[in-house]
């Protein structure tokens, strides 16, 4: 049981490490949640099966 509550603390204490540094790192640079959360821009693929005619539209 001690065990296992060691293991727990240990990697309770890893997350927050982890969770520290990236606050310190976003209020140091700002960068990091704008990379995470930043909209991708959507490609479109359009096919056009024949050539289009003067004043024709798509």
């Amino acid at each position: 049981m001690q065990m296992l509550i060691t293991f727990m603390a240990v990697v309770a204490g890893l997350i927050f490490s982890v969770a520290v540094a990236l606050l310190a790192e976003e209020l140091i640079f700002g960068q990091v949640f704008r990379l995470f959360f930043s909209r991708q821009p959507v490609r479109m693929n359009v096919r056009q099966t024949a050539p289009l005619k003067t004043g024709q539209k798509n």
